[in-house]
């Protein structure tokens, strides 16, 4: 990687590159990037093809830019494709294999390559993180008043379910922003924020139980992991307590039926994991192909699940489950890949909240910036996990949150790397 003469990096560097010079002008990718995350995650209804436009663009920008960054998360970016692409030929649905390549190209080689570049200081960081909590926030007003669903409903993949999760992932960001904020009104929203985004995981019909096993591992890791932990807790205190009037004894009831596997969606679930494990046992290499799980359900029923539900399930349900859909699709082969890119970002981003460690990683004194950057490294954690824990209950494989979270973690992690030999000499 050239480092443009002038340009400050590292750490080391941000107290010329982002302190003192916080005024530096935010290139148009940058502001491209920030309004494709709403886009994203607001989904409003007529998006008139700006999302497409605005990632060719990004993508055009990270090619041309000689500065563009490699890191090895962008090597198993393209590896996860590889593996999508390799089973294309032997998918059931090739046309369903096609579009998920396709979406998922679209994800990660045009927004979470040019994000690595783009994120290049604390400050950027810290307006990505504040444009998804501020997005977040929107969704959660949205579904407070829409008994759980989000602006795109249902079919827009923002049921209760799926908001639940996006809340969850929303509380980290917010909750450790609240410890790198300086200004005490952007802490007060902050923390104001986290009691809307709690609202609106109780505020659906139906509760999402998975959501909430999310948002308590969230705040356990929040608690764990707080900087001032008596601060945090008596911050998250508040905030449940401030919550806990607007509980009903209906969610609570909901809550404690999680146990209860042998009823409702959580017996359907049970038994679309067991064909997904099917599908896996034969394909265990590359796995049925990306998109394919609905499509091929009817096959690997077995005759007593035909007789319990009475039909084929083919094409009409899903995995319901990020680690089942990816095992069933992918194989072995996606599984190692997505292991590798959550052991490599984690353990990036344990460096940098160690504050460096052998190798790259350079010794930090704590304070200013770089006493930010491990607040925001703590948020990207936090946010993984709530991908993870949701996605053991929800299709997530395919969604953006998980690689943006990781490719974001990555790009925090090289702000945390002194410049190379060569680098300090251009």
């Amino acid at each position: 990687m050239t480092i443009r003469p002038g340009r400050p990096t590292g750490v080391a560097a941000t107290k010329t590159g982002d302190s003192a010079a916080g005024k530096e002008p935010l290139s148009v990718p940058f502001v491209l990037l920030l309004v494709w995350v709403w886009f994203e995650y607001g989904r409003p209804e007529y998006p008139l093809s700006i999302p497409l436009v605005i990632s060719s663009i990004l993508l055009v920008s990270w090619f041309l830019d000689k500065h563009r960054r490699w890191t090895r998360q962008s090597t198993l970016f393209m590896a996860f494709l590889g593996v999508i692409a390799l089973g294309l030929p032997f998918a059931a649905n090739t046309f369903s294999a096609f579009w998920t390549l396709y979406d998922m190209a679209t994800i990660l080689v045009a927004i979470c390559l040019p994000l690595q570049l783009l994120v290049t200081s604390v400050r950027r960081v810290r307006l990505w993180i504040y444009t998804f909590v501020a997005v977040a926030l929107y969704v959660g007003v949205f579904a407070i008043f829409n008994n759980g669903y989000g602006p795109a409903g249902a079919a827009g993949g923002q049921d209760e379910n799926y908001v639940a999760a996006m809340m969850g992932m929303a509380v980290a960001f917010a909750y450790f922003s609240i410890f790198a904020a300086k200004r005490p009104l952007t802490k007060v929203l902050l923390v104001l924020s986290i009691l809307v985004l709690l609202a609106a995981t109780i505020a659906g019909e139906n509760v999402s139980r998975g959501g909430f096993l999310g948002l308590c591992a969230v705040l356990l890791y929040c608690l764990v992991r707080s900087p001032r932990k008596w601060i945090g807790l008596i911050v998250l205190a508040a905030i449940i307590l401030a919550v806990l009037p607007f509980v009903g004894s209906d969610y609570w009831d909901e809550i404690m039926s999680i146990s209860d596997v042998n009823e409702g969606t959580a017996d359907m679930r049970l038994e679309i994991w067991q064909i997904g494990v099917r599908m896996w046992q034969a394909h265990p290499i590359w796995g049925v192909g990306g998109g394919n799980f609905r499509w091929q359900v009817g096959a690997y029923q077995s005759s007593e699940q035909l007789e319990k539900y009475g039909r084929d399930l083919g094409g009409s349900i899903i995995a319901h489950s990020l680690f089942v859909e990816l095992l069933a699709e992918l194989g072995i082969l996606g599984v190692i890949v997505v292991l590798m890119l959550l052991w490599r970002t984690v353990k990036d981003l344990g460096g940098v909240l160690r504050g460096g460690s052998r190798g790259r990683l350079t010794p930090v004194t704590g304070g200013g910036d770089t006493a930010q950057l491990r607040c925001y490294a703590d948020a990207v954690i936090g946010g993984i996990i709530a991908c993870l824990v949701n996605g053991a209950f929800l299709s997530l494989l395919y969604y953006s949150y998980l690689w943006l979270f990781i490719a974001l973690g990555s790009a925090i992690a090289m702000m945390s790397r002194s410049p190379r030999p060569a680098e300090r000499a251009a």
